[in-house]
Parts: C-alpha cells; structure tokens; sequence
C-alpha cells in the first residue's frame, strides 16, 4: 500500500513541474531568457529571483553576468509555474548547475522570497551576497527591483 501511495505522490508531483531542454537564444535581462526547444521559442522567468531592470542601476551588469555563462548554451529548466505574461516560471540549470542560485550568490539578482519560500539554499546565498557585498550589494543603498517597477509602471 505505501509503495502505491509513493508511486502516486511522485505521479502528482510530476504533473505539477515538467522538464525542458533547449539551446538560449536571448537573455533579455538578468531574470529572463528565451530557449529554443525543437521549433518552439520558450520564454523563460527564472524562478525565486529578481533581477535589476535594464534601465535600474546594475541592470545591464546583471544581464552581462546571465549572458556569458548561458547564451547559447543547452540548459534544462524544471517548469515550476506559468506567469500572466504566458512565461514559463523555472529553475535554469546549465550543466546541472543551478543558475538561479548562482544570479543571487553572485550578488546579480535578488532572492524573491515571496515566491520562493521554500528554498533555502537560495535564502543562504542571499544572505551571504549581502554580506560579502557582492555584486549589486556593493552599493550603499541598492533599490529592490520590485519597488523600481512600482515607481516606474509602464502605461499600458
């Protein structure tokens, strides 16, 4: 009976993350990149981070930092969500390396905890980027992504 009870969690787990591979195309920002998957472009948010803006302080430097260890490279990306924008929200791995962890132990993205909670290990490197002033942190008083978006909402 646990063995069935097992084989079902894993089913249902499965179900709510997938898998997929591609080659990246374009890095449009320090959080943000597009794969080419088969014949399909896959817009991809990287889960658990916020990147500074383009046209925020450290932007351009956090984009620069995702490009040169990713574009066009074949990464794998464990789906976790799809956003209102139609992304797919996931985990960036590039040789099985966890780049999301990496854009905030780097000190190139913030860990967005909000949605995110659960991963420590990204929590950890944040903390420690902090710390150690690396990257963005380097400045007295760097503004959180989310808070520049507030201020400079776009017209739709």
């Amino acid at each position: 009976m646990r063995k069935i009870l097992f084989l079902i969690y894993i089913f249902i787990l499965s179900l709510t993350s997938m898998a997929i591979s591609g080659q990246v195309i374009d890095v449009a920002d320090g959080d943000t990149l597009v794969i080419r998957s088969g014949s399909k472009k896959i817009r991809v948010r990287m889960y658990g981070i916020d990147a500074p803006e383009l046209k925020q302080r450290y932007g351009e430097i956090s984009k620069k930092h995702l490009e040169d260890r990713i574009l066009n490279k074949k990464v794998d990306i464990k789906v976790m969500d799809e956003d209102k924008y139609g992304r797919k929200v996931g985990k960036v791995f590039y040789k099985s390396k966890d780049m999301n962890l990496e854009m905030i132990a780097t000190g190139n993205a913030w860990f967005y905890e909000y949605h995110a909670k659960r991963e420590k290990a990204y929590k950890k490197a944040f903390k420690k980027a902090q710390e150690e002033k690396l990257g963005l942190w380097r400045d007295r008083n760097p503004e959180n992504p989310r808070e520049y978006r507030m201020k400079h909402r776009r017209e739709d």
